[in-house]
């Protein structure tokens, strides 16, 4: 990977999207509620990368979807750019769409197979207003020429269908449909987990120089704490719908406070099998710790 995201973004950042204490509970049979969000609060700065990380089930994709509009929040707020947008109407959600926009995880899944690369790409620009004349329809071609330069693709790739692209190509497709239009935050919802190593290690280059060049912000949701280090300027750790650590990515990284952080970092796979075995044990030792100590902080 390239070398790690420099943290001098500073705290005190306006706030871009700021979640206060987020509460999400779903219907789990009669009268009983699964509480997948318990009380959440985090922020994302102007042009900063935040890493939102946990394991299956620590609520990290609920938030995302909160914020995209597609999960309802059972109390809490959404406030971006200084707007509450927690119960936005239809309306302004497409309205909002040009500000905030989303790489999902899978690459597969993400794109229409029966429209050409050209077509998708323009889609948001259409959305946005664009297109009723020929000065329009120069300008959307001028920016899908761009945008596919900028995430390594060839500009023939207009002409295609997803079909005829690999995994990794269709997320640098996707990343180019979420910002293609100049959106202000982006969610990247384990946008990397579906890939192999080496073009994971290509995606975040990529997201990280996106970041830099077009100042977006982002929110960087992975279960994946290494992941996370790469790309993120500060992280925040999820266990049980809860946040259990958070500060400068580096910092968590190598100095993990927490004993579920300690576990994630543990968890992650090393090429060295008796180092891998030592790293279960410690995993399994840490994961016992976090669980006893539930949601406590350090």
């Amino acid at each position: 990977m390239s070398s790690e995201v420099s943290s001098d973004v500073s705290h005190a950042a306006r706030a871009l999207l700021q979640v206060l204490d987020l509460k999400v509970a779903f219907p789990q049979g009669r009268a009983k509620f699964f509480h997948a969000l318990k009380g959440v609060s985090l922020h994302v700065g102007v042009g900063e990368t935040v890493g939102l990380v946990g394991e299956s089930g620590s609520g990290k994709t609920t938030i995302g979807r909160v914020i995209l509009g597609q999960t309802p929040a059972s109390s809490g707020r959404i406030v971006f750019d200084g707007e509450d947008i927690t119960n936005a109407t239809r309306r302004r959600r497409r309205l909002l769409g040009r500000d905030i926009q989303v790489v999902f995880q899978d690459p597969y899944g993400s794109l229409n197979p029966s429209r050409t690369i050209g077509d998708t790409l323009a889609e948001p620009l259409i959305g946005g207003g664009m297109g009723s004349s020929r000065a329009d329809r120069n300008e959307i071609e001028a920016r899908i020429a761009d945008i596919l330069q900028r995430v390594g693709m060839p500009i023939d790739t207009a002409e295609r269908y997803p079909g005829q692209f690999s995994g990794g190509q269709r997320q640098r497709i996707a990343i180019a449909r979420a910002v293609i239009g100049k959106p202000r935050l982006v969610v990247c919802d384990e946008p990397v987990s579906g890939l192999d190593l080496s073009v994971q290690a290509q995606v975040l280059n990529l997201l990280n120089e996106l970041q830099r060049s077009m100042h977006l912000s982002l929110l960087f949701i992975s279960h994946d704490l290494t992941v996370v280090r790469h790309v993120s300027h500060r992280t925040v750790v999820l266990y049980q719908g809860e946040i259990v650590e958070q500060g400068d990515a580096a910092q968590i990284h190598e100095q993990p406070q927490h004993p579920y952080t300690q576990a994630l970092l543990a968890a992650a796979p090393v090429p060295d099998p008796a180092l891998q075995r030592a790293r279960r044990a410690q995993w399994r030792v840490a994961r016992e710790a976090a669980s006893t100590s539930a949601t406590a902080p350090p």
